[in-house]
């Protein structure tokens, strides 16, 4: 075959990618929850200013799911 099957490298972007969007809904749904109508940020700057924080929540819950998993 003239490609690869099982690459990881094509996924692992996209679950942090899922997690990081996942992450953005729930505290935009807390916001509306709480009544406040708009977000204080949009999703990029949600990104931006919580980059590091984003990632170390990733590899704990990437740790979990993958203990789950057996």
């Amino acid at each position: 075959m003239s490609h690869s099957h099982g690459v990881v490298t094509h996924w692992r972007p996209r679950l942090f990618r899922s997690f990081v969007t996942n992450r953005y809904y729930a505290n935009r749904d807390e916001y509306f929850h709480w009544g406040q109508q708009k977000q204080p940020y949009t999703f990029e700057e949600y990104y931006r200013d919580n980059l590091s924080d984003l990632k170390k929540d990733f590899i704990v819950w990437k740790k979990e799911v993958d203990n789950r998993r057996g």
